[in-house]
């Protein structure tokens, strides 16, 4: 019984540590959380979570200042065939279809996202400035960096 039983329970063990999935999203966990920022007409909210081991889902809304929500853009972060691309479906833009930007280049507190083919914006930069603090920006890739919008968020803190 003895003979039979090792082997079983170390084939438990490998099998545990084959199957356990791979956290692509590791990258990127530094965005998971909610984020505001404050407008002249309200507070724009950014809320990032982990959906799964190749996804980090967001959304954006507006609350206005009479309190009323509304929301903005669906958000993902996704990693596919080895690459990483930022999703983006904005309410009311691109007859409700997504635009798909590829990470060209990311490190533990920064990537930025492009797509060359869409009209604006062609890049999409995030920046963790610091714990609490980030910087966001969209601008017309490098031919066009004078047209740029900026974004200040802060964490909200659970």
């Amino acid at each position: 019984m003895k003979k039979i039983l090792t082997p079983f329970l170390l084939f438990l063990l490998f099998a545990a540590f084959i199957s356990k999935p791979a956290d692509n999203m590791k990258p990127f966990t530094w965005l998971r959380g909610t984020w505001t920022m404050k407008m002249k007409k309200g507070i724009i909210t950014e809320y990032w979570y982990t959906k799964n081991d190749s996804t980090l889902q967001g959304e954006s809304k507006m609350v206005s200042l009479t309190g009323q929500s509304n929301p903005l853009e669906n958000l993902r972060i996704m990693y596919e065939s080895g690459n990483y691309f930022y999703i983006s479906k904005v309410i009311g833009q691109n007859n409700g279809q997504e635009v798909k930007f590829r990470i060209t280049s990311y490190d533990g507190d920064e990537f930025i996202a492009e797509n060359p083919e869409h009209d604006f914006p062609k890049r999409i930069t995030y920046q963790l400035v610091n714990r609490d603090s980030l910087h966001a920006f969209i601008d017309g890739g490098p031919s066009m960096t004078d047209k740029r919008s900026d974004f200040y968020y802060s964490r909200v803190k659970d």
